[in-house]
């Protein structure tokens, strides 16, 4: 062949191979659009089970055409705890198993026959019809979810039609010596998985690779010596996907990726090796025989179907091997405890499964806050009360950031009113909660300087202050209780009992200030703790209008969405009245009342 012959073939095969790999990420993109993020969703409850857990895998796989997206995606879910590295586990392992699904499809293009039907099935004969219903739907579409069908097939047709350029492409090289000769070197295992392995980092797709092999075996004819090394490889190259994106992630999330390389390892090399063993011993004699286009997706498929079944029963083994590369510290334990794994990065795509996942995050939050303040009261018989209070506002301190951060990057990626409302919610929670910490902390301040600077303790106190202390503080935990609940639940009803909450608790520290104030101005003795009484009670006081915000914040976004339904004046009366009589109750037993 002529120089210009050889540079006309490598252009058509390189532009074979970047329509192959565009029509599969199009394709991989487009379906994982259409699905609108209920796929995460269903991969969390489904995987719970590890045996539909694979099945699942191995199924979207085989409709999405990449095994990449799934494991990546395993590496997000586990990040961001939505399920765990034994689930991720069977994901993986049925990922790998649905991907056999490409080689067949490519597959049918080496159909022999006259007949139509066998014509028809042809990807190549049949993908030029899909390309243009495709083309049509993306261009005369009104209404996305046609678009996305569009881009679909389009991106299906485009693959095919680039695995037919690239089988074209090889075709005049068949007759070249050189090419036997390079074709001839993949025999040796350790050349061809090597080769395979890294060509598939490259272009981070083993379908790609295995779809060359077949575009090989089509036009120039591969022997089953030269295709066993390469798919082997190109089966450990494509973890280089899961392996890059959880760079990123946690540790948990780099374990993920671990299971996805180990896995693939366990798969390739002790079969290789047995095999090319018991190959020197009774040298098989397929191994010179051509593998053909329907060999590759037969061997493809048989080495995941046998590792699957060695493997799903043992995945523990894989999670286990994983942890051990990667083991757990105490380091790393209290930066988990600091961080919110379910703000991950891979589910911004979807921006209504990242908000769900920021509510959690934000309702973590408020819970940490609150346990900082409950910490408080534990301090007698807790010796490290201020260590672990401090320890647990800084938590909901490092909350509140990453979860702005994280609020701000979903706004990029939605302009919906609903969505822009949620964003709202949320934003005013994350600070309300994180205020609550850093009261706390004030408190903590006031209380533990005190005690320093006057030597006195709680047990110092009045009776009748230590017991008005603990029946306010039973108060404020039932009112924020209510809170996180009206929260959560996003119910109206809820958010206005903590509006009420709110003026009665509101009305009892002005009655319980007063009283504070008396005695900074008579007993000698008692006007320094009064003092610190008075200012406490303006810090409890910013604790339940906080409360109040967050109850706001839920009104207002069920306003927006046209989820709030108003108590009626006969309702709202009735429930003000039970209230203020459980208060009354509660504080004229301690006299508080008639301060």
């Amino acid at each position: 062949m002529t120089t210009i012959e050889i540079f006309t073939v490598v252009a058509s095969m390189l532009g074979g191979l970047a329509l192959f790999l565009f029509g599969m990420n199009t394709l991989s993109d487009s379906l994982s659009t259409m699905t609108g993020g209920v796929l995460d969703k269903v991969l969390g409850k489904i995987t719970k089970n590890s045996f539909f857990g694979f099945l699942f895998g191995a199924g979207i796989t085989a409709v999405v055409q990449s095994s990449s997206a799934i494991t990546v995606l395993s590496v997000g879910l586990v990040n961001s705890g939505i399920i765990g590295l034994k689930q991720a586990a069977s994901l993986i392992i049925g990922a790998n198993l649905g991907t056999t699904a490409t080689a067949w499809v490519l597959s049918l293009n080496a159909l022999d026959g006259e007949s139509l039907l066998m014509t028809i099935v042809k990807p190549a004969v049949f993908s030029p019809f899909l390309a243009i219903i495709g083309v049509a739907l993306t261009m005369f579409a009104k209404s996305q979810a046609k678009k996305n069908i569009g881009n679909v097939l389009l991106g299906f047709a485009v693959m095919m039609i680039g695995m037919n350029l690239m089988s074209q492409a090889v075709a005049p090289l068949k007759e070249m010596p050189a090419l036997q000769g390079t074709l001839m070197s993949f025999t040796n295992p350790i050349l061809g998985f090597g080769f395979a392995m890294l060509f598939t980092m490259l272009v981070q797709s083993s379908d790609a690779v295995i779809g060359i092999v077949q575009a090989f075996a089509l036009s120039v004819g591969v022997t089953f010596g030269m295709a066993i090394p390469l798919i082997c490889g190109a089966h450990v190259g494509t973890c280089i996907t899961a392996l890059l994106s959880s760079m990123g992630a946690s540790r948990n999330g780099k374990r993920t990726a671990l299971v996805n390389l180990f896995y693939n390892l366990l798969k390739t090399i002790p079969f290789l090796v047995v095999f090319y063993i018991l190959n020197s011993v009774f040298h098989f004699s397929f191994m010179e025989a051509s593998v053909g286009a329907i060999g590759i997706p037969i061997f493809h498929t048989a080495i995941n179907a046998l590792a699957c079944l060695i493997w799903l029963p043992g995945s523990g083994a894989l999670v286990a091997l994983a942890k051990k590369t990667l083991p757990y510290d105490e380091k790393e334990k209290e930066e988990m405890a600091n961080q919110l794994t379910m703000l991950d990065e891979n589910l911004l795509g979807n921006p209504r499964f990242a908000l769900e996942q920021a509510d959690k995050a934000v309702l973590l939050l408020g819970r940490t806050a609150g346990e900082s303040l409950a910490t408080i009261s534990t301090f007698r018989e807790n010796p490290n009360c201020v260590e672990d209070v401090q320890r647990l506002c800084h938590r909901a301190e490092q909350f509140e950031k990453q979860i702005d951060k994280y609020l701000v990057e979903i706004a990029t990626h939605t302009t919906r009113g609903k969505d822009a409302a949620y964003i709202s919610l949320l934003t005013n929670a994350n600070t309300a909660f994180a205020t609550i910490g850093r009261v706390t902390e004030q408190i903590l301040e006031k209380c533990f300087g005190f005690v320093e600077k006057s030597g006195k303790t709680i047990d110092d106190y009045p009776e009748s202050e230590q017991i008005e202390a603990k029946v306010f503080h039973d108060a404020y935990d039932e009112l924020l209780e209510l809170t996180f609940e009206g929260f959560e639940k996003k119910l109206p009803s809820i958010s206005q009992t903590v509006m009420i909450y709110r003026e009665e608790i509101s009305n009892i520290c002005g009655i319980v200030r007063r009283r504070h104030v008396r005695h900074m101005h008579g007993d000698e003795g008692r006007q320094d703790h009064a003092e610190l009484l008075t200012n406490m009670s303006y810090v409890q006081e910013k604790l339940v209008d906080l409360c109040d915000s967050v109850a706001d914040a839920v009104i207002r976004y069920l306003e927006e969405t046209g989820g709030y339904v108003r108590m009626s004046e006969e309702e709202f009366g009735k429930k003000s009245r039970q209230i203020k009589a459980l208060f009354a109750d509660k504080y004229e037993m301690l006299g508080v009342t008639n301060a």
